[in-house]
């Protein structure tokens, strides 16, 4: 078996392709892994109060809590009665309002984000506070400082004209009765909210969620794309082991093999020690490709981090080979390596979150052993229990289904050849 094991690796090592996969596809992922990044994309969403977008052009979308009505403003005024209404908005959770600054902006700009955002974003209507907003409101002249942009068909849209009628209403009554004062207006009736009964919400979240922050949840997408590029190499450095398995019984080494004491299962577990080596060689690398990134922060400890991706690309190894060993042909197994890759990454959620798909593709998602590398990751970045038996128990379940079909195959292709 020691023989075996020496005569694959030598023929692995002369093989370019493979040294590619071996030594830079790591190397490419510390790149991703090294990217300091914010986006809105994976920021905690919320409803009850005021989000701020980065600039007019920002999505409202990734802000937003999907479940409510979306409501893009665009403020033009920020003085302290547009803050007063806009907070008033936020706190109806059927609302999730979302506040861009375009206090340096012209009308004309403003029509252009506008129309632009009726397009690609995903907002139920659009807002826009003009700078004359507050004499506007005090005067009852709103057309001179709000203007409505309503673009989609929602049943809440009505309903949040009228909340927002409201709230304007009670600001120019009280205005009126305090003699214009901003300040006072706003006073009287934030008394006179107080004095109302309060609610009481509590949010119970599920025994197995995880909350993590907005700087988590970016590390959690970072590391994603990281698996998803070892991933990679892993899988076609395993197919690269495979070829030789091809290779060897197309010109019937192993029926000779068998003439000494080399069982099909040890032969197999020859070739999966070859996998394992392999795969503790990728992970070595990147451990020393991360070494040289300053100020990284993965949100785990590396030897943490290091432990999944060697789980992980011992399972993307050893399918790999099986699939070159069910197939037979080295193509055939390039491309069956490749579309198990890419199904796999995205629907296990490496590439984009899946958490507002549909219960069908999380059902499926549970089936691709990266999602449950992103579990132990999610419970590692939250300082959780749990993520060593998620992988553990992950890890041991792939590979034995793995190494069980392996073998049975090999063992029917060589009784058919």
């Amino acid at each position: 078996m020691i023989s075996i094991i020496k005569t694959t690796v030598k023929l692995l090592m002369r093989n370019k392709g493979f040294l590619f996969f071996l030594l830079v596809i790591p190397v490419l992922s510390t790149l991703v892994l090294s990217i300091k990044t914010e986006s809105d994309m994976f920021a905690v969403k919320t409803t009850g109060v005021l989000l701020e977008l980065d600039s007019a052009e920002s999505s409202a979308l990734y802000r937003s809590d999907t479940g409510s009505y979306i409501v893009k403003v665009y403020d033009g005024s920020k003085s302290e009665l547009s803050e007063y209404v806009l907070n008033e908005l936020a706190g109806n959770d059927l609302f999730s309002v979302c506040r861009a600054d375009v206090t340096e902006n012209t009308d004309s700009e403003v029509l252009g984000f506008a129309e632009k955002a009726a397009f690609n974003d995903r907002a139920g209507i659009i807002v826009y506070l003009k700078k004359d907003f507050d004499s506007a409101v005090m005067n009852d002249h709103l057309e001179d400082g709000i203007e409505l942009f309503g673009v989609s068909d929602d049943g809440r849209t009505e309903l949040f004209t009228e909340s927002l009628t409201d709230i304007l209403t009670k600001l120019y009554r009280t205005g009126t009765v305090c003699g214009g004062d901003i300040p006072r207006t706003i006073a009287t009736l934030d008394s006179i909210t107080e004095k109302m009964p309060g609610k009481n919400i509590t949010d119970i979240a599920g025994s197995d969620e995880t909350a993590l922050t907005t700087k988590q949840n970016n590390s959690k997408a970072i590391i994603g794309y990281g698996f998803a590029i070892i991933t990679l190499g892993f899988m076609f450095s395993g197919v690269f082991a495979a070829h030789t398995v091809i290779t060897e019984a197309n010109n019937k080494v192993f029926t000779r093999l068998k003439l000494t004491d080399i069982s099909t299962a040890k032969y197999f577990t020859a070739k999966f020690i070859v996998v394992m080596m392999m795969c503790l060689v990728q992970t070595g690398v990147l451990a020393i490709s991360l070494s040289f990134v300053k100020d990284l922060d993965l949100g785990m400890p590396m030897a943490q981090f290091l432990l999944m991706i060697y789980l992980l690309g011992l399972i993307f190894g050893t399918f790999s080979m099986l699939t070159g060993i069910l197939f037979g042909d080295i193509m055939s197994s390039n491309y069956a390596a490749f579309a198990v890759w890419s199904i796999s990454a995205m629907l296990s959620g490496l590439l984009f979150p899946i958490d507002d798909s549909s219960n069908v593709i999380k059902s499926i998602s549970y089936l691709m052993p990266q999602r449950w590398f992103l579990e132990a990751c999610e419970k590692l970045l939250a300082g959780t229990s749990g993520a060593y038996p998620i992988i553990s128990s992950a890890t041991a379940a792939y590979l034995i289904v793995i190494i069980g079909i392996g073998s049975v195959g090999l063992k029917i292709k060589n009784q058919e050849s």
